[in-house]
């Protein structure tokens, strides 16, 4: 029997090969849907702080809806759909049970237990944590005077970290997402409030793409940005803007609820957050993942497919290579 001999340069590369094909891989698949429908249950405390918990739950609400880009579903909606009640932990099946029965993007729920209070937020799209965050109190103060501040804390955490700013819209006149005018191309965004914004602003179309196999942890630590078109404000109108695509990776990849990123409105984030200077470039290494303009490709049937025939064959080599090694 023949036996193979490796010098120490060949069994190196065989390690690391190995090593690369054996590591986790994590494939990217579905892209977020926009975040447009919520519905965040009341606050499941102790009887002490049920008034406490009654007026953070409206602060949290109220919070949301400031800039009119979400529509929050009201308790009176919750009370005939049979559906106010307190809720803690959901599973994946519940959060898709109750977005399908409220008519919700978004599930909200919050809790407190060994004085802390937790703010969970789950995508009915797929049923997974998106966001989740837990304050301590302060040992020395009452939890009652402490709830509502956390709350509206916590809310606003929430939207800074909400890795777009705006979606596209089909102009009813139009009746197309993206339209020609004297040879240009432009799209009608709806952005809320547009007291920031101002003509000659930047504007970006992105993919906001999920983890297939997503590991430990709320999704929005684990999601990718793709930009796929870039623009600018041409024009600014009440809760809406108009912009011109300069740039596009493909003529049909602005869709109707394509969501927007605004750049100017990141930096104002980041600014209002301590991570940057006023006047200072974005230091990417400070930014989180999702606020970083990196190109990711959204995975395809076929390429998922593909993946995961790379991933077997890569493991089939990988064991082989082990066996050479040994021999």
């Amino acid at each position: 029997m023949k036996k193979w001999h490796f010098s120490p340069l060949d069994k190196w590369l065989l390690l690391v090969s190995c090593f690369l094909f054996i590591a986790p891989v994590f494939s990217y698949g579905e892209n977020l849907g926009l975040m447009r429908r919520w519905v965040v249950f009341p606050y499941e405390t102790d009887a002490s702080l049920k008034s406490a918990a009654e007026d953070a739950w409206w602060k949290f609400r109220e919070k949301l809806t400031l800039d009119r880009k979400y529509l929050v579903a009201s308790r009176q909606f919750l009370v005939q759909k049979e559906a106010f009640q307190p809720r803690k932990e959901l599973s994946p099946d519940d959060v898709k049970l109750l977005g399908q029965l409220l008519e919700a993007d978004v599930i909200v729920t919050g809790y407190s237990e060994h004085r802390q209070f937790t703010i969970n937020v789950y995508l009915a799209q797929n049923g997974k944590l998106f966001w989740s965050k837990r304050f301590s109190f302060h040992p020395s103060l009452r939890e009652a005077d402490q709830l509502e501040v956390a709350s509206e804390k916590m809310s606003q955490d929430l939207l800074d970290q909400i890795p777009y700013q705006a979606f596209t819209v089909t102009d009813p006149l139009i009746g197309k997402p993206v339209y020609e005018e004297t040879n240009k191309k432009y799209a009608v965004v709806d952005v809320g409030n547009t007291e920031n914004l101002s003509v000659g602003s930047e504007i970006q179309w992105v993919d906001v793409v999920l983890p297939e196999n997503a590991g430990p942890g709320p999704l929005i630590e684990q999601t990718k940005i793709a930009v796929i078109a870039e623009g600018k404000i041409v024009t600014v109108r009440r809760g809406v803007v108009v912009a011109e695509v300069q740039k596009a990776t493909a003529d049909d990849k602005i869709i109707e609820k394509s969501l927007v990123r605004i750049p100017s409105e990141v930096k104002k984030m980041e600014v209002a957050m301590g991570l940057t200077d006023d006047l200072a470039p974005l230091p990417h290494q400070h930014l989180a993942p999702e606020m970083i303009p990196t190109v990711v490709s959204p995975v395809t049937p076929d390429s998922a497919g593909a993946r995961k025939k790379t991933l077997l064959f890569g493991s089939i080599f990988s064991i082989l290579g082990i066996i050479a090694l040994g021999l």
